[in-house]
């Protein structure tokens, strides 16, 4: 069917429907009543002009999640300055910036080897710009390429609507985003365990943690809907935010499927909720197709997506960004002019002339080899794992990520064997509590990372762990 998907709206009350995917199929996925909007899109449709007025008018009134200390900050003048800049040609004379002249700096040339032996060489122009102050959006050229990844992997985004903001990883970008919608005492909804990052940048606000227990897919949705129905009844306070961590998540390595993100986003606008999408993992899964993002869902303007590069290109970078609504990165970038003023200019000089050298192909690849990487680390974490803790733990096989979430059988609490008996064998864990929304609560949990480990350390570590379960049973039974 040749017709322009792109502008097709669809009640999702409809026995199927199809949602955007990076793979050239479109993902079929089956019936589930909601009431709001979700576009189709299909392998066929041409992509949208980006000055193309959007078909998904956001009337969301932001201004309820925006704070009093977010809605008092002013754009600084001065910052602003840099974006004025940018738009005039380069012969214009500067006297209105307050920055240090590059002809001072000690580099003359900036030449980085990648894996495959070619060179990405910063000089001239290029290098004056990684050298130098940004403006706190990011690097333009950078923030085009990113543009048209969103594009390919979440659908059009009709990018007068939406727009992308640089961060110094996607911590950065959770953190001002917090910062800008919490007020004290406010409550938001959580997985149950819990990325420990995101559960300290509420603890501050005294945040209600309003945690939602996981499965083998990640967060129970008749869970939420059934505490969002019982504080409705009771008249409380409804959460302004959700946050997920919906591939491969950290610490469970749990994957939201399909169906469960649909039900979401559909409380999300029942409810009037903004879904912080935390996706670091996103191109670590292990599926023969790309997960369908709440982005590519996005109808009402409700997400704000975090992309990170620490875990496909490099974690010293310090390079995220995040795509979500203009009036809400704007007022996230208010935040970053009186903090860290932008990204590291060299890094994202750098990574741009990186995609810029591999190209659309070159990028895939280049997934597809992380990817392989971990699936083969996962391989040999799980071939130790049913060879020497059969009978005493029980676990989930992941399908993406870093990490392995173990209950161990037969203990209340894991935190002894974690800190005291492990740490003498010298095996480094994670134990299950830390990464609790409620961290004073006993757990028997504990979180194995496979990303670093040798198959041999592998196979040694996790028979010591096995010794060491073994003697703390014994212990207790004594």
């Amino acid at each position: 069917m040749k017709t322009l998907r792109k502008n097709i709206f669809m009640k999702l009350n409809m026995a199927q429907y199809q949602l955007y995917s990076s793979v050239n199929e479109p993902v079929t996925v089956t019936r589930c009543p909601i009431d709001c909007l979700i576009p189709e899109y299909g392998p066929e449709a041409p992509q949208p002009s980006h000055n193309q007025n959007s078909a998904f008018p956001f009337t969301i009134d932001y201004s309820y999640f925006i704070n009093d200390i977010s809605s008092k900050r002013q754009p600084s003048q001065l910052r602003e300055i840099t974006r004025v800049l940018e738009k005039l040609p380069p012969n214009c004379i500067k006297f209105g910036v307050g920055v240090p002249n590059v002809l001072t700096f000690p580099f003359k040339k900036i030449s980085v080897e990648i894996i495959t032996g070619e060179n990405i060489t910063l000089q001239g122009q290029e290098l004056s710009d990684a050298l130098q102050y940004l403006p706190s959006v990011g690097y333009r050229p950078l923030i085009k390429i990113l543009e048209e990844i969103q594009d390919r992997f979440h659908g059009p985004q009709y990018w007068n609507k939406r727009s992308i903001i640089m961060t110094s990883g996607a911590q950065e970008g959770l953190s001002k985003a917090v910062d800008m919608c919490m007020r004290c005492n406010d409550s938001v909804i959580m997985p149950d365990p819990v990325y420990t990052g995101a559960v300290d940048l509420f603890r501050p606000y005294d945040a209600e943690i309003i945690p939602i227990v996981q499965d083998s897919c990640g967060m129970v949705v008749e869970e939420i809907a059934k505490v969002l129905a019982e504080r409705k009844r009771k008249m409380m306070p409804i959460p302004k935010m959700i946050y997920v961590n919906p591939t491969a998540s950290n610490p469970a390595g749990t994957t939201l499927p399909t169906h469960r993100k649909r039900e979401i986003y559909r409380l999300a606008c029942e409810y009037n909720m903004l879904i912080l999408e935390d996706d670091p993992y996103y191109y670590l899964h292990f599926e023969k197709e790309n997960p369908v993002s709440f982005l590519s869902m996005d109808t009402e303007g409700r997400v704000l997506r975090f992309d990170s590069f620490s875990k496909i290109m490099s974690s010293g970078l310090r390079v995220g960004f995040v795509t979500g609504p203009i009036t809400l990165l704007h007022r996230m970038e208010l935040h970053m002019q009186t903090s860290s003023m932008h990204t590291s200019s060299l890094s994202q000089v750098l990574l741009y002339k990186l995609l810029s050298h591999w190209g659309k192909d070159g990028l895939i690849s280049h997934f597809m080899h992380v990817k392989n990487f971990y699936k083969q680390k996962l391989e040999y974490m799980m071939c130790a794992i049913n060879k020497h803790l059969q009978g005493l733990a029980e676990w989930y096989e992941p399908n993406g990520g870093m990490f392995l979430w173990l209950k161990i059988i037969g203990l209340n609490d894991a935190k002894k064997l974690v800190t005291d008996r492990c740490l003498h064998k010298l095996i480094i864990l994670a134990p299950g509590y830390a990464l609790s929304a409620n961290a004073e609560n006993p757990s028997p949990y504990i979180r194995i990372s496979y990303s670093i480990a040798s198959p041999e350390e592998v196979d040694r570590g996790i028979l010591l762990l096995a010794e060491a379960i073994r003697e703390e049973l014994l212990e207790n039974i004594c």
